[in-house]
């Protein structure tokens, strides 16, 4: 690398690590649910080897009804050792190596493009595109799993492109693949995908035999063998939700299946009706339909994803002029015949496929993965608009770059944390403080919302000793309707299913504090302790039988 290349490249880095690490432990505005699950069970296997619900070193972790993979919580362990359990040391491990992927980035396009002439050029602005994605500043700044998993994604993609010139790599390959399913469950759809595509695209390169291959082989299956050891006792500790939120689950389908079989009529054709309205041709269309709305223009330049957290108000996911640096990368890479063309198209494929597969779409979460296709194809576009001895274009450029940058910040930033707080469970944690601060003047506290999981908030905040909670939690493992499984009580804390303040307020109980949900009072309640949120809005309010 060059010295001017290498200032660059630093300067890059350090822009990446302030809009990531600025403000970590405030913004976003709350640990979402998963997030404070996976922290307190980091804290309870480091302090009895047992997580949350007594399983010894858990291969995939039990979590509200569902089931985590293990890499992100096993990460957040040191950080929670040096800095304590809160906000910081939970995010840290995203911050850490969503910055590992913008390196991962620079060297896998320099290995990419290998022989072009600008290949450091295209490298730089390619890190330079992923330091100031929207997309992947949300998920670096948040433990959501899917940052985590691109790092050991792209890792295993460099060392095998890499292995291609030099097999010792396909060792260090084979170990990032495997852990990159250790670390999100797309990936276990998404990395045997991308690595067929890999052996198909350089198989002319790659020699079967050699030793590093069969070693890298051996290594590789040797890391899956507790996963698939798990398998065996609990299928869903491989695919988690899978089956709950697959296309195949969702009964809109074979309603509107029923729907257009009823309007073909009595009279029509059997024959007709299973040709045009079979679960092939229903099930069919609708994958295409949800893997299609992840390239429209809605939703990547105007709306992002619909289901919270994983949004920033009023924008997408990538820039308004990204989208057409895409479209020009994309032609300038045929058009050249770059031979890292149809595996940058492949990757953004299947990094779709999982998403496609669920009635939840779009996913800004379940197709991260594609965030490299789209930060590397616009390099392309914009290398080709960079002319030499230009001086309007680039010009044009960084006043576009510098708009829609300091809109995402002041979105991220400045609005997200007020105007929409709830997005991100705000106000538990001041909730918890508020309960265990008064907690000796009551003999039960009761929390009359079932919604964001007040119990692991309790335990995160409140430092509950692992041990004690692990021997008195009072828990079913019987899922609700909307498959969650929730705890009953624990300690003087009682969490009720299904129970609201209209059911309990003519039935008040001594000594008993209740935490009601806003949406369930009236006005003119006396209470003797509120949480707002930022905006003013409020959110719980605290009362007593003498209230």
């Amino acid at each position: 690398m060059k010295n001017s290349n290498k200032i660059l490249f630093w300067l890059v880095i350090l822009l990446a690590l302030i809009t990531r690490i600025v403000f970590l432990d405030r913004i976003p505005s709350s640990l979402y649910t998963d997030e404070i699950d996976q922290g307190y069970n980091a804290y309870s296997i480091m302090k009895t080897g047992r997580d949350e619900h007594g399983v010894f070193w858990p291969v995939s972790f039990r979590s509200f009804g569902d089931w985590k993979p293990p890499l992100q919580t096993y990460l957040m362990m040191p950080f929670i050792y040096l800095f304590g359990l809160n906000e910081t040391s939970v995010r840290l491990p995203s911050v850490l190596l969503g910055l590992g992927t913008i390196v991962l980035t620079y060297y896998l396009v320099c290995e990419l493009f290998r022989g072009f002439g600008k290949a450091e050029k295209l490298a730089l602005l390619a890190s330079f595109f992923l330091a100031i994605s929207p997309w992947h500043i949300l998920q670096s700044r948040s433990a959501m799993l899917v940052i985590i998993s691109l790092f050991f994604l792209e890792g295993g993609v460099l060392f095998f492109v890499k292995g291609t010139n030099n097999s010792k790599y396909y060792l260090l390959s084979a170990g990032f693949f495997a852990l990159s399913v250790y670390a999100y469950y797309g990936l276990r759809v998404v990395a045997p995908l991308l690595l067929l595509v890999l052996v198909i695209i350089y198989r002319k390169r790659i020699k079967f035999a050699h030793i590093e291959i069969i070693l890298g082989i051996a290594v590789g299956l040797l890391m899956m063998l507790p996963l698939l050891l798990s398998f065996r006792n609990n299928p869903d500790v491989v695919f988690g939700r899978a089956r709950t939120v697959s296309v195949f689950y969702d009964q809109g389908t074979k309603l509107r299946q029923w729907e257009l079989i009823s309007q073909d009529g009595v009279g029509a054709s059997t024959l007709v009706s299973r040709l045009f309205h079979n679960n092939v041709v229903m099930f069919g269309r609708n994958i295409i339909q949800r893997f299609l709305v992840h390239l429209d223009g809605r939703y990547l330049l105007l709306n992002g994803d619909h289901a919270p957290p994983f949004q920033i108000p009023n924008m997408g996911i990538i820039y308004p002029f990204d989208f057409f640096l895409i479209i020009i990368g994309i032609i300038v890479a045929y058009k050249r015949k770059f031979s890292s063309r149809n595996l940058l198209i492949w990757w953004l494929v299947i990094s779709i496929i999982p998403a496609a597969f669920t009635y939840m779409t779009p996913a800004a979460n379940r197709t991260f993965n594609a965030v490299i296709p789209f930060i590397i194809f616009p390099a392309i576009g914009l290398l080709q608009l960079f002319k030499k001895g230009q001086i309007l274009r680039p010009l044009i450029f960084s006043v576009i770059f510098s708009i829609s940058f300091a809109y995402f910040l002041r979105q991220y930033f400045l609005v997200l944390p007020v105007d929409y707080a709830d997005w991100w469970n705000w106000g538990m944690k001041e909730t918890a403080g508020y309960v265990q601060s008064v907690e000796k003047e009551y003999d039960n506290i009761v929390f009359l919302d079932k919604d964001g999981m007040p119990y692991i908030y309790l335990l995160f905040y409140g430092k509950i000793d692992p041990n004690l909670y692990q021997t008195t939690a009072l828990r079913n493992y019987h899922a609700d309707e909307f498959g969650f499984e929730r705890v009953e009580e624990f300690g003087k804390y009682l969490f009720p299913d299904n129970r609201k303040w209209q059911d309990e307020k003519n039935n008040l109980q001594p000594k008993t504090l209740y935490v009601i949900p806003a949406k369930d009072t009236d006005d003119r309640m006396e209470y003797l302790h509120e949480i707002r949120y930022p905006n003013g809005q409020l959110k719980y309010i605290f009362t007593e039988p003498n209230k």
